[in-house]
């Protein structure tokens, strides 16, 4: 087991809960099994109405940590960062399983990379299907990747806890079920992000499911994320390219005006405004500030 200085709590694991019963029993011994032991589980209860808050107030480790909140997902999530005592956070949903070895390998990881904001990793789905989910690995890939979806599998984040404070970085209201999307958004243009290539989390699919339910919901948020994307892509453009006039002058204002029309869909804008800023960028037109 890693163990370190008692006097402090290496990583704080989130899990919001939402009439939770049928699994968030299974989901807290996950994190109680880990090989890393200085943590803590905050159960941020968004309102539930079944035995969720019975089921985890039953536990006697003083390391799980019932937490009421009103029915509010945003607010609750922030609240979670709020509270928070630990070095980092760890992010996981109320029916998922954390694997053994997550907090050990990721807390392991962001010591050694210092210079890293937030790592994620591989999940293995089950439930309704089986199958491996990966992820792009480096800083560079992965926001190029939210052009055209969200390259963060959100039960694998494991963020430095003070980058938030000293940023000011919370969950965004009027993104729907894609608040998580938002946020890996937000950070991603602050500091460096990157996946390890192992499998931390079994996710689980059934037919409840919020990311099921709502897909809909999710996918609108999501668009207005990828063009935000965009947006910050092409404001990095330097103004000394000979392709900057170009792009300003004709290429985004022809875009907008055709896009108005219904010219084209988002499954093709954005698909091929990844391959256009990935030129830019091969080319050296683009430059992070």
């Amino acid at each position: 087991m890693l163990v370190s200085d008692k006097s402090k709590t290496l990583v704080s694991v989130l899990i919001p809960v939402y009439n939770s019963e049928k699994f968030i029993r299974e989901t807290v011994d996950s994190v109680l099994g880990q090989t890393l032991v200085d943590f803590e589980i905050l159960l941020l209860d968004d309102g539930s109405a079944d035995k969720s808050s019975e089921i985890i107030k039953s536990y006697t480790d003083i390391r799980v940590k019932y937490v009421s909140c009103t029915h509010d997902f945003i607010k609750t999530l922030n609240h979670g960062i709020d509270i928070a005592k630990g070095k980092y956070i760890a992010l996981l949903d109320h029916d998922d399983l954390m694997l053994p070895h997550r907090l050990k390998v990721q807390y392991e990881y962001m010591e050694d990379n210092p210079n890293i904001v937030v790592c994620g990793g591989y999940m293995y789905s089950f439930g309704m299907y089986s199958r491996l989910m990966k992820a792009p690995l480096t800083h560079l890939d992965i926001i190029k990747t939210m052009i055209i979806h969200c390259p963060m599998m959100n039960p694998t984040g494991f963020i430095r806890r003070d980058v938030l404070i000293e940023h000011n970085l919370r969950y965004s209201y009027g993104y729907s079920f894609a608040a998580d999307y938002k946020l890996w958004s937000d950070i991603a243009q602050i500091g460096e992000i990157a996946n390890i290539p192992e499998v931390f989390t079994l996710y689980r699919t059934y037919p409840e499911q919020t990311s099921i339910k709502y897909l809909a919901e999710s996918e609108e948020a999501a668009g207005r994320i990828r063009l935000e994307m965009v947006e910050y892509f092409i404001s990095l453009v330097k103004e000394d390219s000979k392709y900057y006039p170009v792009l300003m002058n004709r290429f985004l204002p022809a875009l907008d005006e055709l896009g108005e029309e219904g010219f084209f869909s988002s499954n093709t804008l954005f698909p091929f405004m990844h391959e256009l800023i990935s030129g830019l960028l091969e080319r050296g037109d683009i430059v992070f500030k």
